[in-house]
């Protein structure tokens, strides 16, 4: 397993963390590519998107090693994805402008398999909500404009590329004032079932 760890070392207080799938360039410049036709929004910047497959949470620093090393142990075989879609989640008090994936059962069965390593690392229960995958572009405050809700309809089946998953990375992420920073913990690679 080819392990890259940009990461070393822990602070003393708990590590608020994620697993997720990192996105390519090509994939990112074509989604950065929408902000000229939604102005006025807020972006993720480019560098911070990301597919999630797991919200961890806070964990201790003793916790950390237990969380990698499980993560270490998932063993799966690349696979492609389609990027395709927009969709907008609408609350009240805000919500997300996302672009969406194609449903992939492998995408589906990696989640399972990090999942239940978190699991074991940290006794954490496993979710049970439904796994909708899909990139952040933008969080809104307040109630959704009308306008946003039938741009987003309209582009619900426009595609931005196809992605190669060959590894998920473990991210940290620091809130800050102006919006949460992830940080790369550590990669990995892909290895094949045997």
């Amino acid at each position: 397993m080819d392990r890259q760890t940009p990461f070393s070392g822990c602070r003393r207080e708990e590590n608020r963390l994620f697993v997720a799938l990192e996105t390519p360039n090509e994939i990112r410049e074509s989604l950065c590519g929408l902000r000229f036709r939604f102005p006025g929004l807020k972006w993720t910047p480019p560098g911070q998107l990301h597919l999630t497959l797991r919200f961890i949470g806070p964990v201790s620093p003793e916790k950390m090693g237990a969380v990698q090393h499980a993560l270490s142990g998932v063993r799966h075989a690349s696979f492609h994805l389609t990027v395709a879609g927009l969709g907008l989640f609408s609350r009240k008090t805000g919500g997300i402008l996302w672009a969406g994936v194609n449903d992939e059962p492998a995408l589906r069965e990696l989640k399972r398999r990090v999942d239940e390593a978190i699991h074991d690392a940290t006794g954490s229960s496993l979710e049970e909500a439904s796994f909708s995958p899909h990139f952040t572009l933008s969080r809104l405050k307040g109630a959704s404009p009308p306008t946003l809700k039938i741009q987003a309809r309209e582009a619900s089946e426009e595609m931005f590329g196809e992605m190669r998953a060959s590894a998920f990375t473990l991210f940290r992420s620091h809130l800050r004032p102006s919006g949460a920073i992830h940080e790369a913990v550590e990669r990995y690679s892909f290895t094949p079932e045997k």
